[in-house]
């Protein structure tokens, strides 16, 4: 079996195992939530209801880890990650060099939606001490998620399917999976109590925006996607995953940061500045990254592609 459907079978078995784990897993988290509390907060409980949807997610993400660590010779996933994360020259140069980018794309666009009008300058916080503490929390949170994601996403699924797809088939379907798993969520409020089927109605739930929700997050799913592909030439064009985690860090860390200092104003400029506070929704952004894919280009215009080196 190819490696890319091994990927799609493992994935299903991920998601039939995490099924069959949530009632077992509800009934002692219920058990928490009424007599302790605890936890109340990160599940939104409040009157014997939560939001099982988190938890379910993380449910998912302790067995897909166990499927890897079981699966990890077969899947190959430690020679590819550390291929991809193999120290090089320049590598904190890289690093550096994709955070710029990706801080000062996100500038350029409020900038234009300042000057439009789109935007203004606003203040939610009164204490400097309470400003800069916020500003390293979303910092280690987009650092961490950079490494996370580039790591599978780049680090591992493409390289998996350059082995077996041409290099643009490959980018082109790592990025499509890349957008598609950020609809893979849902607020699911459940009360407490055992039910037996709440993994499946869950997982339902998950799978409902990409199957009957498809037209309204089209606009977010063509950006995600060209998000995905300025992350992946990144990668191509160095060998190495540290482009894109710089790329990928500063984006997380400016969606997360610009609530602390500007606000939306006017809704009427769906199309140049997306119709929600998510940046990939308006066509102003997908402009900007595809602007980064031809300075990206520029930069490492002599560089191998990642197909046709190393032996991968």
């Amino acid at each position: 079996m190819k490696l890319h459907k091994r990927l799609i079978f493992l994935f299903l078995i991920i998601v039939f195992f995490s099924c069959v784990l949530a009632p077992i897993k509800k009934v002692p988290l219920d058990f928490v939530l009424e007599k302790t509390g605890f936890m109340a907060d990160t599940v939104d409980y409040e009157n014997g209801v939560y939001d099982f949807g988190k938890v379910m997610r993380r449910i998912m993400m302790v067995v897909a880890l166990i499927v890897f660590i079981v699966f990890r010779k077969s899947l190959r996933f430690g020679t590819l990650i550390s291929s991809a994360l193999k120290i090089r020259p320049g590598f904190l140069r890289q690093f550096l060099l994709g955070l710029s980018m990706a801080v000062l794309l996100i500038l350029i666009y409020y900038g234009i939606g300042l000057i439009s009008g789109a935007w203004v300058i606003h203040m939610d916080y009164d204490s400097a001490g309470i400003i800069i503490l916020k500003i390293i929390e979303y910092a280690l949170i987009a650092c961490l998620i950079g490494i996370i994601e580039e790591i599978f996403f780049r680090g591992y699924l493409l390289q998996s399917f350059l082995e077996n797809m041409s290099l643009p088939k490959a980018v082109c379907v790592c990025s499509l999976i890349y957008s598609i798993l950020h609809f893979f969520k849902a607020d699911v409020l459940v009360s407490t109590g055992f039910q037996p089927f709440v993994g499946f109605t869950t997982m339902a739930q998950f799978f409902k925006p990409i199957f009957f929700e498809f037209l309204k997050n089209l606009p977010a799913t063509i950006g995600l996607f060209l998000v995905g592909v300025v992350l992946s030439y990144a990668f191509i064009k160095t060998k190495s995953l540290y482009l894109s985690i710089g790329l990928h860090t500063g984006m997380v860390f400016m969606v997360k940061a610009d609530t602390m200092f500007i606000s939306r104003l006017r809704k009427e400029q769906v199309l140049l500045f997306g119709g929600d506070s998510k940046l990939i929704t308006g066509v102003l952004v997908w402009f900007l990254l595809i602007f980064i894919l031809f300075v990206i280009k520029r930069i490492y215009s002599r560089t191998v592609d990642v197909s046709q080196g190393d032996g991968i």
